[in-house]
């Protein structure tokens, strides 16, 4: 089971109910949400980059502590270090997608080399992969689904019964995220770069080839690194302009099958790491924020389809309360009932001597209606 799609189809099974209830005069409840910590503290991880569950006791985490990768598995009942053999070292585990619980992929890099492997339900093997390290961004984008692995980078790579099949890309751009519905229907999102002076790409892949959608409407500067898809006709592109005179501004668009429209509204002061489709139609979005005055906490936002809503998160028992601490980079469903997970890392406050130390976060929500 792959609970991505479960959340897909639940999405679409609540437009058309939202349609009916329409019809009827009656409107759905908003979403809302409780955030809980799973892992803080001292853990295998330092920080967390990717998550992807198959169901709601079965997930992985991937990331880095103390200059070394690290994958943690989630057994329904806590984390821990991912006990199968066959991993090779690398400095960080950048991304990880999980079709199946005898599926699942991750990308990492050492030095200026990298690693692809994959999970059969018993160990991990390293896969031969293709193109160059991405030196500009190492964090390479995966994502999987029954019969396709995608990958990104400075260029898009499709891998099916053991053949790699490469799309080249214009220069300086860079593909930062990716998002597939299925082996015939993905898309990708980055950036000609540099950002002053580049501007957004967005590809669709039809199961064949990449075909350029017309450009995303945000903010010159905006760096867009970050795409989920719901369906063919909704898709989500969001990313931040960063200004040193101000906190970041985020740009979140929506493309609706034809044309994309802005859809970022109140959302504000956010570096734009997480996006996710809620399941209901709308979106959950998250990274680190800067709002001023400072706060430290964690926070999330969500949008409905019509507004959006921000939402705190927990708070690390041993987090710090004064500055901006906490950072999410990704988030991911963790059951077919609208429960996601987040995984990123804070820090603790400063000692006597002006240190402190970074832990590995992971947040799970559990959902409820709003009153």
């Amino acid at each position: 089971m792959q609970i991505r799609h479960l959340v897909r189809g639940a999405a679409a099974s609540l437009a058309l109910a939202s349609t009916l209830l329409a019809a009827g005069g009656a409107t759905a409840a908003p979403m809302s949400s409780n955030w809980e910590i799973s892992l803080s503290g001292e853990s295998p991880a330092g920080s967390l980059r990717s998550v992807s569950a198959v169901d709601d006791d079965l997930a992985w985490a991937v990331g880095s502590k103390d200059g070394q990768g690290v994958i943690v598995r989630w057994d329904g009942t806590r984390w821990s270090k991912d006990p199968a053999p066959g991993l090779p070292d690398v400095w960080e585990w950048s991304s990880v997608t999980a079709v199946a619980a005898d599926d699942v992929w991750a990308y990492g890099t050492v030095r200026r080399d990298q690693r692809l492997v994959h999970f059969d339900g018993t160990r991990w093997t390293t896969v031969p992969t293709v193109g160059p390290v991405d030196d500009s961004f190492p964090e390479v984008p995966l994502d999987a689904v029954p019969g396709r692995l995608f990958k990104g980078g400075d260029a898009l790579y499709t891998y099916a019964d053991g053949a790699w099949q490469t799309f080249a890309l214009p220069e300086q751009v860079h593909i930062r995220d990716i998002d597939a519905l299925s082996a015939d229907d993905a898309y990708a999102t980055g950036m000609r770069y540099p950002v002053d002076g580049g501007h957004p790409v967005t590809y669709h892949w039809d199961g064949t080839t990449w075909t350029l959608l017309e450009e995303v409407p945000v903010r010159a500067g905006t760096d867009t690194a970050k795409i989920a898809a719901e369906s063919t006709d909704s898709v989500y592109v969001a990313g931040w302009a960063d200004d040193d005179a101000r906190p970041p501004i985020p740009s979140v668009a929506h493309w609706n099958g034809a044309e994309w429209r802005d859809v970022t509204g109140d959302l504000s002061a956010l570096y734009v790491y997480a996006i996710a489709p809620d399941g209901r139609g709308g979106l959950w979005v998250t990274g680190s924020d800067q709002t001023e005055p400072t706060s430290s906490g964690p926070v999330f936002w969500h949008y409905d389809g019509t507004a959006w809503t921000e939402q705190d998160g927990a708070m690390a028992p041993d987090g710090d309360a004064r500055w901006p601490s906490y950072t999410f980079y990704d988030l991911a469903p963790a059951d077919d009932a609208g429960s996601f997970w987040a995984v990123g890392h804070y820090t603790t406050p400063l000692d006597p001597r002006g240190d402190q130390d970074v832990h590995g976060l992971i947040e799970r929500s559990t959902p409820s209606p709003a009153s």
